[in-house]
């Protein structure tokens, strides 16, 4: 009966990896690449506003920035992205998060959790749409649109030194 703990436990991991791997599988979507038209989309942000890729095109260059509770990664990169925005947030550039979390009041609860930690806008994707959309398979990931509406860079977690080469992109992008 000793065991019984370590049991409930490894069965508590071993759930929240499917939850995480079906979080972040697509069946039918391709994933975007550099060059692509960036798909539009309009969506609610946890507070409440409206967001419309469409209104923002011709106005600023957008981070979308994919992620979920489950993801160790996706939480350890909040203050960098935090750093990100307030450094470029003056000069027509955008951050959202995009969180492809469970409508659960618990799930709905942890994601209100960290976006209340994030210096940037959280739109909540449960049926997975926009996901699906950008052809999100492995989280983090993240797809920078330029004012035009195309994808300059889209970056999964795997690659090295992915917020280097974002903000490169931003700096070059907002001085234009």
């Amino acid at each position: 009966m000793k065991n019984r703990p370590y049991a409930a436990r490894g069965l508590a991991v071993a759930l929240c990896l499917l939850i995480q791997t079906t979080l972040v599988t697509t069946s039918h979507a391709v994933t975007i690449e550099a060059g692509d038209r960036a798909p539009l989309f309009d969506a609610q942000t946890l507070e409440g506003k409206q967001f419309s890729l469409k209104e923002h095109l011709g106005k600023k260059v957008i981070l979308l920035n994919f992620w979920s509770v489950f993801c160790r990664d996706c939480i350890s990169r909040i203050e960098a992205l935090n750093k990100m925005n307030d450094l470029f947030s003056q000069r027509d550039f955008e951050l959202v998060g995009i969180a492809g979390d469970p409508p659960t009041d618990r799930m709905l609860s942890q994601v209100k959790r960290y976006a209340a930690k994030m210096h940037y806008d959280v739109i909540l994707d449960p049926e997975l749409e926009v996901f699906d959309s950008y052809g999100v398979e492995i989280i983090p990931f993240a797809v920078l649109v330029d004012r035009d509406g195309t994808v300059v860079v889209a970056i999964q977690s795997l690659e090295p030194d992915p917020l280097k080469k974002i903000s490169e992109a931003i700096d070059r992008l907002t001085k234009e």
